[in-house]
């Protein structure tokens, strides 16, 4: 078989159990005072490792669950964001230094699988003191990026922030001053932040600066509450063939990858209208078939372990069947993989569609999420080898 293809697609995503791709695995988080633990609708599951900072502690550890009425939010892209689920803790008893920063804990971020530029979108962050009817101290934040791994990465602003400036280490305010009450960029910072990188794990540092108010208020206070999105790639075959959505990891097809749907999340599989990427390319997209067996070699980018699962629709009846799947194991840092399939003897010449799915582990779905790689969908020709040339 020899094949040629146009340009396919991309995607964007969130998390599910590690190497699964489901037709629907809600999002969801649990939440404790030394440990967040999530997963995303793609199947990657994030913990959150905390460590509070001299006399720290965790007074409330609560779950933000996953909402798909959440209300758009001006502070955050994907501007729906707030329906995916995260967290929110309450942290008391750091040190109380009006005018001078206090450290108050440090939070870990791991994930299930390398994923690249995930997004950070923070929530309200920032506090004030435990009991302002006898007196008032306000606690600005600042968020610092102290680690990563595999290196560390950096941060940009993608929405937001008002009141607050955005570096490559840091989220922290303008101006520290009295204010009369306090909302989003005044006191509290709300915002998301994309981490730029391919990482399994990033560190951020919380830190509290005072403003005090007369006498001020006893015990100081400060809410923290977050939520992650990861960039998605989508397929964009017609709908009978069913949506395939990935998130981006270390291993893809091609030479690239780029997000979709970077302006909406979503708790399902989708597609996008048209895709645009460099797995294969070349013009007609046309494969020959010689005899009942065939092959392909995939370009790929494997920065760990993966497959590369292919369907044809050999039949034209709009679905990839058991019986048009190939699959091939991918070696950490190949260049290239060869799918080889096994075509009936009564093939039907002409136009079709062709799936390449890329991720951690094998699969037998051709749509759903999966944790990891890439998917694109290619419309191609099936041609006999004495109908036309290879």
């Amino acid at each position: 078989m020899v094949f040629h293809a146009v340009p396919a697609c991309v995607v964007t995503v969130l998390a599910g159990v590690p190497g699964v791709v489901a037709a629907d695995a809600p999002s969801s988080f649990t939440n404790s005072p030394a440990t967040a633990s999530g997963r995303t609708p793609s199947g990657v599951t994030v913990t959150v490792s905390k460590t509070m900072i001299g006399e720290t502690r965790v007074a409330s550890a609560e779950v933000l669950p996953a909402s798909t009425w959440a209300p758009a939010d001006e502070f955050l892209v994907p501007a729906d964001a707030k329906m995916t689920a995260g967290f929110l803790d309450l942290y008391e008893d750091f040190a109380d230094r009006p005018g001078r920063w206090s450290d108050v804990a440090t939070l870990t971020f791991t994930f299930s699988r390398p994923v690249r530029d995930p997004h950070l979108h923070v929530f309200g962050t920032g506090g004030l003191s435990r009991d302002p009817g006898v007196g008032r101290d306000d606690y600005w934040p600042a968020i610092d990026l102290v680690g990563g791994t595999p290196a560390r990465p950096a941060f940009s602003a993608a929405a937001g922030f008002p009141g607050y400036r955005v570096t490559a280490d840091s989220i922290e305010p303008e101006e520290v001053r009295p204010v009369e009450s306090t909302t989003c960029g005044v006191v509290y910072t709300c915002g998301t932040a994309k981490v730029n990188g391919t990482v399994t794990a990033f560190t951020i540092r919380l830190s509290a600066r005072g403003v005090r108010y007369g006498r001020g208020g006893p015990g100081p206070q400060l809410w923290a509450a977050f939520k992650l999105t990861l960039a998605e790639d989508d397929s964009d075959a017609p709908a009978s063939y069913g949506a395939a959505s990935h998130a981006i990891t270390d291993s893809f097809l091609g030479a690239s990858v780029t997000a979709d749907h970077p302006d909406a999340v979503s708790l399902t599989p989708r597609v996008v209208s048209a895709d645009e990427d460099d797995a294969v390319t070349g013009s007609p997209a046309k494969i020959t078939v010689q005899g009942q067996a065939g092959t392909l070699s995939v370009p790929v980018r494997a920065g760990s372990p993966a497959y590369v699962t292919g369907w044809i629709d050999a039949d034209h009846d709009g679905r990839f069947d058991t019986d048009e799947r190939a699959t091939a194991k991918v070696a950490k840092d190949a260049t290239s993989v060869e799918l080889r399939w096994s075509l009936p003897k009564t093939l039907r010449t002409g136009p079709t569609w062709m799936r390449l799915r890329l991720a951690a582990q094998a699969t037998a779905l051709p749509a759903g999420w999966a944790d990891s790689g890439e998917v694109e969908d290619h419309r191609i020709q099936l041609v006999r080898a004495a109908e036309g040339t290879s």
